[in-house]
C-alpha cells in the first residue's frame, strides 16, 4: 500500500500525538495517589492542573503562528523536549507550587502538538485524509492509553516513576527528530506536496472559518462533556462494582480505544471529497446517540458510548481538511492554532454543563438530552458550509465538455424514438475501407 506522507513524518507525528494525549492524562489519574500521600484534599490537588489544561488551548495561536515563521520541525522538537522535561519536573517536584509549575510547564508544551503537528501532516501528505487519521488514531489511543499508564507504572514504582518513565521517551525522541532534521532526512515544506484542486474564493473561504469556528467550538463543548462524565457513566451503568475504579477507569478507556477506528472513515470520506456531507451526518448520528446512552442500562451503556466515541473521532479528520481546504499553506499553522485554541473556549464550556446539569435522581438525563439538541444545531450549521469538492467537480464543465453534451442532447431529442440508433463510428470506417478495396481494379480482375 502506498505510504500517505513520508515515513518519518509519519512516525514523528503520530509518536508526538500519541505521548502528547499520555502525559496529558497522567496527572489525572496519578493525583489519587499524590492527595494522600501528600496529606492534602483531592479538590485541592485537582485544582493544580487549572492553569496547565487552559495553557494547552490559550498557547495554540502563538505556537501555530511560530510554525509559520520558524518551521514545523523546529517547534515539534520543542514540542517532543517541552512534554518530556514538563513531565520529568513533575516527577520531582515537592510541593504544590513546584508541581503547579511543572503543571504549567505541560500544559504550554502540550499546546503545541495540535496546530504544528496536523499542519505538519498535512503539507507532507500526499493522500490527506488518510494521513490525517493515522496520525489522529495515535492520540486517540493515547487518550486511552493514559490512564493505564498512569496506574500501570505507579502501582510499581510510584506516582514520581510514572511522571518520569514517559516523560524521558518523549524527552529523547525530541533529540532523534532533531537528528532527523539535522541530517536533511526531514525538511519543511513551503507548500503543500499535493497542490490544491481548485481554488476556493474569498467569499467561500470567509462563510467556511465562519460556520467551522461554530462547530468546532461545538465539538470541543461536546467532546469535553461526554468524556468528562464517561467515568461517572460508567460507575452508573452497573457494568462493574461501582467501587472498583480501576475497572471503572479500563472500561472508560476500552470505550475510547474502540471508537478510535473512525478516524480512518472520517479520513476516507474526506479524501472521496464528501467531507461536509460526512461532517453534517456525524452531528447528525451523535443526536440520535447521545438519547441512545440517556436510557440504556448495562452493557448496553457501553455500546451507545462506543458509537459516541466512533462519530467524534470521525469529525476530526473531516474538521482538519475542511480547514486546511481553505487555508493557505503559509499560514495554515496560525489558523490550526486559533482552531485549537477555541479549545479555551469549547471545554470549559463542556465541564460547566456536566457540573450544572449533574443530579442525584435524573443523572446523566438533562445534559445528554441537551447535548443531543446542540449536536443538532452544530449539523444544521455545517450544512451551510460551501458545497464539497465532489460536487462542484460534477457542476463544472469546460466548454468543450458543455458543448458536447448539448449535441448529444439535441441529437437525442430530435431522433424518433422508432428509429434505428446511429450506426458507430468504427463501423462506418471499417465499411469504408471495404468499400475502397473493393473499387481498385487490381481487386475486381483478380475477382473476375
Amino acid at each position: 500500500m502506498r505510504l500517505s506522507a513520508p515515513l518519518p513524518v509519519l512516525f514523528f507525528a503520530s509518536a508526538a500525538h500519541g505521548l502528547h494525549h499520555v502525559l496529558l492524562a497522567l496527572y489525572l489519574t496519578l493525583v489519587l495517589a499524590i492527595a494522600p500521600a501528600w496529606h492534602l484534599p483531592y479538590n485541592h490537588m485537582i485544582a493544580l492542573w487549572t492553569l496547565g489544561a487552559m495553557l494547552v488551548g490559550v498557547g495554540s495561536p502563538l505556537a501555530g503562528w511560530l510554525a509559520d515563521r520558524v518551521g514545523e520541525t523546529k517547534m515539534l522538537v520543542l514540542c517532543f523536549l517541552g512534554l518530556g522535561a514538563s513531565a520529568m519536573l513533575c516527577g520531582f517536584a515537592q510541593n504544590t507550587t513546584q508541581l503547579e509549575a511543572a503543571l504549567a510547564l505541560l500544559g504550554l508544551s502540550g499546546s503545541i502538538y495540535h496546530p504544528v503537528g496536523f499542519s505538519w501532516v498535512v503539507k507532507h501528505a500526499r493522500i490527506r485524509g488518510r494521513a490525517v487519521a493515522e496520525t489522529g488514531i495515535a492520540g486517540s489511543i493515547g487518550v486511552a492509553l493514559g490512564p493505564v499508564t498512569a496506574a500501570g507504572i505507579a502501582s510499581l514504582w510510584g506516582w514520581r516513576a510514572a511522571f518520569m518513565a514517559p516523560g524521558a521517551l518523549t524527552f529523547a525522541l525530541g533529540f532523534v527528530l532533531l537528528g532527523f532534521h539535522l541530517a536533511g532526512r526531514i525538511v519543511d515544506r513551503a507548500g503543500d506536496a499535493v497542490p490544491p484542486s481548485s481554488e476556493h474564493s474569498r467569499a467561500d473561504a470567509t462563510r467556511a472559518f465562519a460556520v467551522l469556528s461554530i462547530t468546532m467550538t461545538a465539538t470541543l463543548m461536546l467532546y469535553a462533556a461526554f468524556g468528562t462524565a464517561l467515568p461517572k457513566l460508567v460507575q452508573l451503568s452497573g457494568m462493574t462494582a461501582a467501587s472498583n475504579l480501576f475497572l471503572v477507569g479500563l472500561v472508560a478507556g476500552a470505550i475510547q480505544l474502540l471508537g478510535a477506528g473512525a478516524q480512518f472513515v472520517g479520513g476516507h470520506f474526506a479524501d472521496r471529497g464528501i467531507a461536509r456531507q460526512a461532517y453534517a451526518l456525524a452531528f447528525a448520528g451523535l443526536a440520535l446517540a447521545f438519547p441512545f446512552v440517556a436510557f440504556s442500562h448495562g452493557w448496553a451503556v457501553a455500546a451507545a458510548g462506543v458509537l459516541v466515541i466512533f462519530l467524534f473521532e470521525a469529525t476530526a479528520p473531516l474538521e482538519t481538511m475542511l480547514l486546511a481546504r481553505y487555508t493557505p499553506a503559509a499560514r495554515r499553522g496560525t489558523v490550526f492554532g486559533i482552531r485549537y485554541g477555541l479549545s479555551a473556549i469549547g471545554t470549559p464550556a463542556g465541564v460547566w454543563l456536566v457540573a450544572r446539569l449533574y443530579n442525584g435522581s435524573a443523572h446523566f438525563l438533562y445534559l445528554l438530552m441537551t447535548l443531543a439538541v446542540a449536536a443538532a444545531l452544530a449539523g444544521a450549521a455545517a450544512l451551510l458550509l460551501p458545497a464539497d469538492e465532489r460536487r462542484l467537480a460534477r457542476v463544472r464543465k469546460t466548454p468543450d465538455e458543455a458543448f458536447a453534451s448539448t449535441a448529444r442532447g439535441t441529437m437525442e431529442e430530435s431522433r424518433p424514438s422508432d428509429s434505428p440508433s446511429p450506426v458507430r463510428p468504427d463501423t462506418v470506417f471499417i465499411g469504408a475501407q471495404v468499400a475502397e478495396k473493393l473499387s481498385r481494379p487490381e481487386m475486381n480482375r483478380n475477382n473476375s
